[in-house]
C-alpha cells in the first residue's frame, strides 16, 4: 500500500515538473515580428439590391389551343424550367432534341 502511495505522487509530481518544463519552454520563445501586408484601401461601390428590378408586365392573353401549341412547340415545360433558370425567354423554335425523351419505356426507369 505504500509502495502505492509513493508511485502515485512520484507520478502525480512528474507530471507537474513535465507541465511546468514545457510551459516554461512555450513561454521562452522569442517572437517573431508579424508582417503585416499593408494595402492601400479600396475604392467602395454601392450597388442597390433592386437595381435590376423589373416591374410586372401583363403578358399577352392566347386562346388555351394556340397557348398549348406554342408549348409544345418550343420544347414542353423543359424549356419553361430553362428560362427560369437562366433569366432569358424560352425560343419560338423548336429545340434539337430526342423527340423519344419523355418516354419510360412501359414503365422501366
Amino acid at each position: 500500500m505504500q509502495q502505492q502511495s509513493h508511485l502515485l505522487k512520484a507520478t502525480i509530481f512528474g507530471s507537474l515538473a513535465f507541465l511546468s518544463v514545457s510551459a516554461i519552454a512555450q513561454e521562452a520563445q522569442p517572437s517573431k515580428p508579424e508582417t503585416t501586408n499593408i494595402s492601400l484601401p479600396t475604392k467602395l461601390q454601392y450597388k442597390s439590391a433592386i437595381s435590376g428590378y423589373q416591374v410586372y408586365a401583363d403578358q399577352e392573353v392566347l386562346p388555351w389551343r394556340e397557348a398549348n401549341d406554342r408549348v409544345g412547340r418550343i420544347g414542353g415545360w423543359r424549356a419553361y424550367a430553362k428560362e427560369a433558370a437562366t433569366g432569358q425567354p424560352a425560343p419560338d423554335t423548336p429545340p434539337a432534341a430526342n423527340p423519344h425523351a419523355g418516354h419510360h419505356e412501359g414503365g422501366k426507369q
